[in-house]
């Protein structure tokens, strides 16, 4: 019964996988706590490396319930799940934003996933600031950025943060969203200026921030040879100290 109980949970579990599936439940729980128990809350105050409307422009893109479920989640946690290392291990994913990226977690087989992020609605999700983590040194197996180091005025210290809070030999896996327009025509089409004025656009700039720390690549995707107005820059890495 026990073994039978347990094949039952995992099949729910593995239902997380499809994406509106995963948008009904975050949705679900996003109403409840945000709408019903008014839990939202943002970080303050903050290091001063946190770079201009990051909190701002991510309120407003919890507005839109169809981003909830982090679809894009899926280019980093893929190659992640594919590694060869126990699915226990503790996890942090920093700015997920809502539960759905950590809700992806689970639909691969993750089971011990925290999340960090300047706002938070949730109880899977610390407040927090990446530059100044608030969790031990050498605690996770495996920390995932997934599109935060747009938001930082200090790269090179969150970086180090990462690096921090990784078990030697732990994992890194860090997404970078490459555009061709400038932050300037960027902000003047949402009305507001954004940070990340000094853009990375390469995955060799990301691994310049860690420096020394990085050892094993185990995946990475670069700019396509053509020409590209958008694209994802992805590297996973393990560390060492």
């Amino acid at each position: 019964m026990k073994k039978f109980l347990s094949n039952v949970r995992e099949f729910f579990y593995q239902l997380l996988r499809v994406s509106v599936i995963r948008l009904f439940v975050a949705v679900v729980r996003y109403v409840w706590f945000v709408k019903v128990l008014r839990r939202l809350k943002t970080v303050s105050p903050s290091t001063g490396d946190i770079g201009v409307n990051a909190v701002h422009h991510n309120l407003l893109g919890l507005q839109n319930l169809r981003g909830l479920a982090v679809p894009r989640s899926h280019r980093l946690l893929y190659p992640l799940a594919a590694l060869r290392f126990s699915k226990s291990s503790p996890i942090l994913s920093i700015g997920p934003r809502s539960e759905g990226e950590l809700l992806n977690f689970w639909g691969l087989g993750f089971r011990n996933v925290r999340g960090l992020d300047l706002i938070s609605y949730s109880p899977w999700i610390d407040l927090g600031d990446m530059h100044a983590m608030p969790y031990e040194t050498d605690r996770f197996g495996a920390v995932i950025m997934g599109w935060v180091l747009a938001y930082s005025d200090n790269r090179k210290k969150a970086a180090q943060e990462a690096v921090r809070v990784t078990r030697p030999g732990g994992i890194i896996a860090v997404g970078v969203e490459y555009r061709a327009e400038s932050a300037e025509e960027l902000s003047k089409k949402v009305g507001y200026e954004l940070c990340d004025e000094k853009r990375i656009t390469s995955v060799a700039e990301i691994l310049e921030l860690f420096g020394e720390s990085v050892d094993r690549i185990f995946f990475r995707q670069d700019l396509p040879d053509g020409p590209c107005e958008k694209w994802d820059l992805l590297v996973l890495f393990s560390v060492k100290k």
